[in-house]
Parts: structure tokens; C-alpha cells; sequence
């Protein structure tokens, strides 16, 4: 595990939402390319964005948070794991919605507003 300081720099613009809720993250390594403010899902420990299954179903087992940033595969991402956001600046993959994540979202302390 790598305890090195990173320095990572973030400008949310119109992202996130609230003021009262602080926010916390993580930095994890990304198993495939990644987009800023994506939803990511966890496996062995790497995270990898939400999709939508091959009938059109969104699978939201292993949620992680969001992420904060973009990122290639094999890169260390920061993710959001708490928060108010912005459901209409999440950067989300083909055939998923704001709607299909919300529930799953707010179970691990993100709040779409």
C-alpha cells in the first residue's frame, strides 16, 4: 500500500450541492478509465464506473461513491464517498439515470439533489 502524500486539486463548479454535509473521500486505483464525477463501482479493492447491463438493468451492488476527478486505468482516483451533489452534473454511463442510482446512493451517504 502506498502511504506516499499525493496532492490532488479539485474545482467543483456545479457539482456540489450542499454545505452543511461535509464531504469525505478516498483515493483508489482505477480498474478501467474513468470520468470526473461518475459513479464507480468497488472490485478487489480498484473501482470502475457504474454501467448499465447488457438489458438495459442498472446493477448497483458494490457502489463506491463518485469520483471526484478522472482517471485512467491504473491511476489513483479520488472518489466522493459522502455528500450533496448535483444529480444533473454526474457524468453517468450510457443507458444510466440519476433515478436508477439515487436509492443506492443515499444508502452509502450521497445525497442527489
Amino acid at each position: 500500500m502506498d502511504y506516499s502524500v499525493k496532492e490532488f486539486e479539485y474545482v467543483p463548479g456545479h457539482f456540489i450541492a450542499g454545505s452543511t454535509i461535509g464531504t469525505v473521500a478516498k483515493v483508489k486505483t482505477a480498474a478501467a478509465d474513468v470520468k470526473a464525477h461518475a459513479p464507480v463501482v468497488i472490485a478487489d479493492g480498484k473501482i470502475k464506473p457504474l454501467a448499465a447491463g447488457a438489458e438495459g438493468k442498472v446493477d448497483t451492488a458494490g457502489i463506491y461513491g463518485i469520483t471526484a476527478q478522472a482517471g485512467t486505468t491504473g491511476t489513483d482516483v479520488p472518489v466522493l464517498l459522502t455528500g450533496e451533489l448535483f444529480a444533473d452534473a454526474l457524468a453517468l454511463e450510457a443507458g444510466v439515470t440519476a433515478a436508477d442510482i439515487e436509492v443506492a446512493l443515499r444508502g452509502i451517504g450521497i445525497f442527489l439533489v
